[in-house]
């Protein structure tokens, strides 16, 4: 009987422990971090409507993109070929990342030697593109940079090479590091001019190649000379015969017998209150007028481009991105005051991310719970995301009936 007594006590002080102990660990436990849900309405998607049509040259190979949004496609196998002188792209980027030449600015003077005479002549008895040099003649840095690129002299850019470098083969070298470094998978350069047709890219790479180029404020103005002036030669004008004529605001042509007509170019359009940088490439274009061709094909890339950008509004501000969610409350609404307005097509993707502040257990009305990150295409706009509600703390009763 005495035993049964102990037990019994023995049994009720467990359950009385355990009922007191229940409450105290329900108590205890750590509540759960809120989470966020988003909007299904700027869930990963595309830009709506039809896309744009492009007249992509019927030969070769060609590629067209918006700088800093994205590619809006190319066209033919996008194998490495011949690109004549579209090679002197790199060759004038190399010239003044050694030797940086502000805006305006000529630069230093090179003088033209008896062996520069020498190549002068050589590549003119080959009918190679040449400019008219003299020996003891003085090149500014600029006047050697419009005799590469718009006359597209191939004594010119021996002559940079050269005063780069100390020869043409170091120069090589130095192209060829670039452009690896640049992430140009199919280019390979053999001169520093483009005769030589083991001089090879695809259209794009050479349109990662010249929207690197164009981010030179020196470069960019050069190529959009219509015609300069050189001590000896001259007056010289632009291979490029589209500059000037509205759309083209700058390129490089290139045509041999391997390469056929090649033509990289830059256009541009105002998009709101954002200028927007069209680059494109054509090569590989054959026939009696393959210069021209390519010309024309690019002029017509770039005009479709244009056609193609508009603004593309995602969020207005005010809008509902998401909600935020705890166990022990009703959802609650989450906003951004700022508006999402970047340029693009349709079906260029947009896609975006949360990234979460540290959340507790109760937060306030206008709180900033993280950042919505939204892109476009390469745009990332980042927005403050707020609740307009307070999350209350957790009630006593919901802590200890939760399970």
């Amino acid at each position: 009987m005495f035993v049964r007594s102990i037990r019994a006590l023995v049994i009720t002080i467990v359950v009385v422990l355990v009922i007191i102990a229940i409450p105290v660990v329900q108590l205890v436990r750590p509540v759960p971090v809120p989470t966020v849900t988003l909007a299904s309405t700027i869930s990963n998607s595309r830009v709506p409507g039809a896309a744009p049509t492009f007249q992509w040259p019927k030969q070769g190979q060609a590629a067209i993109s918006a700088v800093g949004i994205g590619s809006f496609g190319q066209s033919g196998s996008q194998a490495s070929v011949p690109i004549a002188s579209v090679t002197k792209v790199m060759t004038a980027y190399l010239v003044l990342k050694k030797h940086p030449l502000a805006l305006g600015q000529q630069g230093p003077s090179i003088t033209v030697t008896p062996a520069d005479v020498d190549i002068y002549k050589q590549d003119l008895a080959k009918s190679e593109s040449v400019v008219k040099v003299q020996a003891g003649e003085k090149l500014t840095e600029r006047e050697a940079l419009e005799g590469l690129l718009l006359p597209s002299g191939n004594n010119i850019g021996s002559l940079l090479a050269k005063w780069c470098d100390g020869s043409e083969a170091n120069f090589v070298q130095e192209m060829n590091a670039t452009a690896k470094q640049m992430g140009l998978t199919h280019t390979h350069y053999a001169d520093a001019t483009g005769y030589s047709p083991e001089s090879r890219s695809d259209a794009v790479d050479q349109v990662k190649l010249f929207s690197r180029a164009m981010e030179n404020a020196t470069f960019r103005s050069v190529v959009a000379e219509a015609q300069a002036y050189l001590p000896v030669a001259g007056l010289v004008y632009n291979v490029n015969s589209k500059i000037g004529h509205g759309t083209i605001i700058g390129g490089k042509t290139g045509s041999t017998s391997e390469a056929g007509g090649c033509f990289v170019f830059a256009a541009q359009k105002v998009v709101g209150t954002k200028t927007v940088l069209i680059v494109g490439a054509v090569l590989g274009q054959m026939g009696l007028q393959e210069l021209d061709t390519a010309l024309n094909d690019g002029v017509v890339l770039a005009k479709d481009a244009q056609a193609a950008l508009r603004p593309v509004q995602v969020l207005r501000a005010g809008d509902t991105v998401g909600t935020l969610n705890a166990p022990w409350t009703n959802q609650l609404t989450l906003s951004t005051n700022q508006g999402v307005t970047m340029v693009g097509w349709p079906g260029l993707e947009i896609r975006e991310t949360f990234q979460p502040a540290k959340l507790g257990s109760t937060i306030a009305a206008g709180s900033t719970v993280g950042t919505l990150n939204v892109q476009v295409g390469q745009q990332t706009q980042k927005l403050p995301v707020r609740t307009s509600q307070a999350l209350p703390a957790p009630s006593l009763t919901w802590r200890l009936k939760r399970l």
